[in-house]
């Protein structure tokens, strides 16, 4: 007996139901019932709402109403299980035939079971001798099944439908016949036929409570409540894990819930279930090697190449990076995957898998993929998410860089960050569009931190080789910059320093000591980021990039001028002018910046009023270029502005408004709100609170709570 089919009597638990065969008693010339399914089903837990709804529509049905239901949901949630006992508790509905079929598919064709092996089941169960009938094609075998069933009240399971071709042979007029479909995603293609459809979600904790009590006993549970609690959360509300957990748990007395809980937690749920269980009837993920064993070696093998990645959603450019040598058999073998339910789509296009579907995706890339080829998967997977980093990264900022890899051909195709600019001008992702620079590394940040993570493990070539953590970090630089995340940064950080010194690489030591202070400056901590800049400075010193220098004397500057002193902050910037590329016209438009900075805090406004027109006009020279650099442009009004507004605000005001969209077309949240802040400091009364309120919206949208505390002391107390 194989997980998914069934045969002879049943009592006890039963999880799914697929193909079924059973005895047919053959005395009689017509059955009264044709009866194939199990009379118990006793891991039925509280679907009270759902049952009801399909005695609603039974009853609808009997007056006219669709007889066609589809029941969707997950791998394991329970479709199965529902149909099945709500056709066993209404069978009086259905008094000629009651008839399941698993239609999971023949092997690699992803439509499922061909619909002429429903009727041949039919017309074995019944007895017919078909020997007299030309039933050579699938059609005269339908026309056939109709004919039988004419005016007979008949209920059809098709469980696990894979498309409406499987469906739509069996739609007709017939009044008794009533079609219920189970699939992981509603089906398309039937909406002429009026569809009854069912989203299954997840059971409640309150009914898998009273499934482990049923099974376990209260004793047991009450005795480790805090691991029983955690044991029922691990479930997720997904019947196959918890009846399977059950009966583990029942089997082995001696097995502590939280030791099981520990391990489902370590090696995934599927995996800790089964360990050590070679009996296919018990095993959870029988349901899934069904699915698995019918899909095309092609669709087979990109199941296992997404078991490998780190996370079960990723995007449209993973899998023709993993398989560059073949991208029509991947994209072919990718809509398989697709039409089987095994991967679904978001709104904004980026692929999915289940939870368990991906718990049983990974099993099977262990089992089932040599150590060199999950390797070479590996190995792909990180280097496809370090050149997306890389080429979104360039787009997101003008600074120099390190990395060798900008400079070079990706080797295969990624995002096209450009046209996705091109829609979105304002940096903000439409919903059906492609993802702008920033949101690719926001929606791929989990994925890029597990292979950093994996890349530091061992060094000795068969991962990452050393320097993938600093480049990605350098990569992602810009993007924590604009989007705080200041833990997953810090992290990132720690691994790239680690990664440097283990390079034995001084510029990108430098890089990484700057990226540090940077992102300490804008925390606030300004003498742990002084300290950052100088070990930024000692490892550029000692390495062969001059520009490394520059860039960490620039640093120090700045610190200088947060701290209040102007004259120290001029004097490092007077020292990393010969450092500075003086091709680049960023370069020059920065010094003068940071330059007309340092002038304003010693209190000299006409000269840095000079230095912020020298360095807009830098600017608009790189406009020109067709390289704008909105975050800076926005930084010179914003200083500019700041300079005006003791006594010239409406040109104070018109600053600052201008430099609102050059922040939101940057993508900087941060500065968007300093810009919306300042804006309400020169409002008054309800313009004052409105500008406020967007400023303090974005300071705590992206973590900033320091100056989000400082922006609800202006605001007035509601009346």
């Amino acid at each position: 007996m194989s997980a998914n089919s069934f045969g002879g009597q049943v009592s006890g638990t039963l999880i799914q139901i697929g193909t079924l065969s059973g005895s047919v008693e053959l005395g009689q010339r017509e059955r009264r019932t044709v009866r194939l399914l199990p009379a118990v089903t006793s891991v039925f837990q509280n679907r009270a709402a759902e049952f009801a709804e399909l005695d609603a529509w039974a009853e609808q049905a009997a007056a006219g109403g669709s007889r066609l239901w589809n029941i969707t949901g997950a791998s394991g949630i329970g479709k199965t299980t529902l149909a099945l006992t709500w056709i066993n508790e209404n069978r009086h509905r259905f008094d000629h035939a009651q008839i399941a079929i698993e239609c999971g598919g023949g092997p690699g064709d992803g439509r499922g079971r061909a619909v002429d092996e429903v009727c041949d089941r039919y017309f074995a169960l019944t007895g017919l001798a078909t020997d007299g009938h030309a039933l050579g094609t699938p059609a005269a075998k339908i026309e056939l099944f109709r004919a039988r069933i004419e005016e007979r009240p008949v209920v059809l399971l098709l469980d696990d439908v894979q498309s409406a071709a499987q469906v739509r042979p069996f739609l007709s007029n017939l009044p008794g016949l009533h079609v219920i479909a189970t699939s992981r995603a509603p089906l398309a293609g039937l909406a002429q036929c009026r569809p009854r459809r069912l989203a299954l979600p997840p059971l409640a904790d309150d009914a898998l409570v009273e499934l482990f009590v049923g099974i376990l006993g209260a004793e047991r549970t009450a005795a480790e409540p805090a691991a029983f609690a955690e044991l029922v959360r691990t479930c997720q509300g997904v019947p196959l894990v918890a009846s399977h957990a059950a009966g583990l748990l029942h089997d082995r007395p001696e097995l502590p819930i939280g030791e099981l809980v520990d391990r489902m937690a370590e090696h995934g749920r599927l995996a800790a279930l089964e360990d050590g269980n070679d009996d296919t009837m018990v095993r959870p993920s029988s349901v899934f090697d069904i699915s698995y064993a019918e899909l095309s070696p092609w669709a087979a093998e990109i199941y296992r190449a997404i078991g490998l990645h780190p996370t079960r959603d990723f995007d449209a450019g993973l899998v023709p990076a993993l398989f560059q040598e073949a991208p029509t058999e991947a994209a072919a073998g990718l809509r398989e995957l697709h039409r089987r339910g095994l991967v679904r789509s978001d709104r904004r296009g980026r692929l999915l898998m289940d939870d368990l579907t991906y718990e049983h995706a990974t099993t099977r890339a262990l089992r089932a993929t040599g150590p060199g080829e999950r390797e070479r998967l590996r190995g792909r997977i990180a280097d496809y998410y370090l050149r997306g980093a890389v080429a979104a990264d360039s787009h997101l900022s003008q600074r120099w860089r390190l990395s060798p890899l900008y400079e070079e051909q990706p080797p295969s195709a990624l995002p096209d960050f450009a046209a996705a600019l091109r829609h979105t001008p304002d940096a903000e992702r439409r919903p059906d569009g492609p993802p702008t620079p920033a949101e690719w590394i926001g929606d791929n940040l989990a994925a890029i931190m597990a292979c950093m993570e994996r890349s530091g493990r061992v060094w000795d070539g068969s991962r990452p080789a050393p320097g993938y953590r600093w480049q990605m970090a350098e990569a992602t630089n810009a993007y924590f910059t604009a989007h705080g995340r200041g833990d997953e940064r810090a992290t990132v950080l720690a691994w790239a320093e680690a990664d440097a010194r283990a390079c034995a690489d001084p510029d990108a030591e430098a890089r990484v000591q700057a990226q540090w202070g940077e992102m300490l400056l804008g925390r606030g901590r300004v003498e742990e980021a002084a300290a950052r800049f100088r070990l930024s400075l000692a490892a550029a010193e000692a390495g062969t990039e001059r520009r490394g220098v520059g860039a960490a004397l620039e640093w120090l500057g700045i610190t200088e001028r947060r701290r209040g002193a102007a004259g120290r902050a001029l004097e490092y910037f007077d020292r990393s002018l010969p450092f500075l590329d003086p091709a680049r016209t960023r370069s020059r438009a920065l010094h003068h910046m940071h330059r007309a900075d340092a002038l304003a805090v010693l209190g000299d406004r006409p000269a840095a009023l000079e230095s912020y027109a020298r360095a807009m006009a830098a600017f608009d020279e790189l406009a020109a270029e067709g390289r704008r650099d909105h975050a800076n442009e926005g930084k010179v009004l914003m200083g500019q502005g700041e300079l005006l507004a003791a006594d010239e605000l409406r040109q104070a005001r018109a600053l600052f408004e201008e430099a609102l969209p050059r922040f939101r077309a940057a993508g900087r949240p941060y500065q968007e709100a300093k810009a919306l802040e300042a804006l309400g400091d020169l409002a008054d009364g309800a313009d004052a609170d409105r500008y406020w309120r967007e400023a303090l919206d974005r300071y705590q949208g992206n973590g900033h709570e320091a100056a989000a505390e400082r922006v609800r002391g202006k605001l007035r107390p509601a009346a």
